[in-house]
C-alpha cells in the first residue's frame, strides 16, 4: 500500500497502459479517476478496480479540450477532496507520414492530443497539488522522444515536445515539491502499439526484433514504473526521462 491516501488521476486510462497503470496504482492504496474518451472501456477499468476492493470513477472526457481537462481535475477534487498525482498518459499515434505527405488534420490532431492535453491538464493539477503541499506529475514519453525514424513526423515531434514540456515543467516547479517526470515506454501491445504494428510489412518480425530483448512490452510491464514515480520516495527524481523499452535505445 505504497500510495495509501493518495488521489490519482489517469488520462488515457479506459485501455493499455493507462487501464493497467490506474489498476495498479489502485492496489497500492490510491484512489483513481480514469479520464477518457472511451466510456464503455474506461467504465470497465473502473469495475476492475472495484471488484479489487479500491476506489475509483470516471470522468468521460477529451483532455485536449481545455473545458473537459477542467472538468476532469474538478470532478476528481469534488469526489476525493485532493489530487496528488497527474499521470499524463493519453496519447494517439495515426502513423501519418513525412511532413511532405501527411494530413494536415492529422498533424494538429496529434499535437492536440499528445502534447495540448499535457498542457491542459497540469495547468489545472498543478493549483491542486499545490494546496496538498506538492504532488507528482508523470507523462508517457516515447523512444521517438530520443529517435526519429521514417513516416512518423507527428508522432516523433509531438513526443519530443513532451519530453521537452517535462523538462520545463520539472524546473518550473521544482521549489514546491511537485515533481514532473516520463515514462518512455517502448513498444507495447496496447491498442495503440498494436495498431502500428498492424501497419507495418512484417508485423511478427516487428514484433520480436524491434526490442534487444526479444519480446514486445505489454502494459503491465510499465505500471510498476508509473507506480514508482508515483511515491514519495522519488522526491530527488525531477525532469527525468525512465525507460521502460526493452534496450531499444540503448542498440
Amino acid at each position: 500500500m505504497r500510495l495509501e491516501g493518495k488521489v490519482c488521476i489517469v488520462t488515457g486510462g479506459a485501455t493499455g497502459i493507462g487501464e493497467a497503470s490506474a489498476i495498479v496504482l489502485a492496489r497500492e492504496g490510491a484512489r483513481v479517476s480514469v479520464g477518457d474518451i472511451n466510456v464503455e472501456e474506461g467504465q470497465k477499468t473502473v469495475r476492475s478496480i472495484e471488484e479489487e476492493g479500491g476506489e475509483a470513477i470516471f470522468v468521460e472526457c477529451d483532455i485536449s479540450k481545455e473545458e473537459d481537462a477542467r472538468r476532469l481535475v474538478e470532478e476528481t477534487v469534488r469526489s476525493f477532496g485532493k489530487l496528488d498525482v497527474l499521470f499524463n498518459n493519453a496519447g494517439i499515434n495515426p502513423t501519418e507520414g513525412s511532413v511532405v505527405d501527411m494530413e494536415v488534420s492529422d498533424w494538429r490532431r496529434t499535437f492536440e492530443v499528445n502534447v495540448d492535453s499535457i498542457f491542459w491538464c497540469s495547468r489545472y493539477a498543478i493549483p491542486e497539488l499545490r494546496k496538498a503541499g506538492g504532488g507528482r506529475i508523470i507523462n508517457t514519453a516515447s523512444p521517438s522522444s530520443f529517435v526519429g525514424w521514417a513516416g512518423n513526423a507527428a508522432y516523433i515531434a509531438s513526443k519530443g515536445a513532451v519530453m521537452s514540456l517535462t523538462r520545463a515543467m520539472a524546473m518550473d516547479h521544482a521549489q514546491e515539491n511537485i515533481r514532473v517526470n516520463a515514462v518512455v515506454p517502448g513498444l507495447i501491445l496496447s491498442p495503440l502499439g498494436e495498431n502500428w504494428v498492424q501497419q507495418q510489412e512484417d508485423p511478427e518480425t516487428v514484433r520480436e526484433t524491434i526490442h534487444p530483448i526479444g519480446r514486445p512490452g505489454y502494459p503491465e510491464d510499465v505500471a510498476p514504473v508509473v507506480v514508482f514515480l508515483a511515491q514519495d520516495d522519488t522526491e530527488f527524481a525531477t525532469g527525468a526521462p525512465f525507460f521502460m523499452e526493452g534496450g531499444l535505445i540503448a542498440q
